[in-house]
């Protein structure tokens, strides 16, 4: 899932490398990605991943688990 918290850190991103200044890593909740070298391209097509979950919410992937139990009796 993704928020506007997220939009925004990778925006600045991409400004700071439109600027000329290096970008090292962008933050993704509790994650880190780091670039070794970074490439506009990758950033832009992170940001409309990032858009495109806070656009339509419910075509994020998402994992459902069903399981059922019984003690063995009948």
């Amino acid at each position: 899932m993704f928020n506007r918290e997220n939009l925004e850190s990778i925006e600045k991103a991409i400004s700071e490398l439109q600027a000329g200044r290096r970008v090292t890593s962008v933050w993704y909740g509790d994650t880190r990605i780091q670039y070794a070298s970074v490439d506009l391209q990758d950033l832009l097509n992170f940001r409309n991943r990032i858009k495109a979950g806070l656009e339509n919410p419910e075509k994020t992937n998402k994992r459902h688990v069903i399981f059922t139990t019984t003690k063995g009796l009948k």
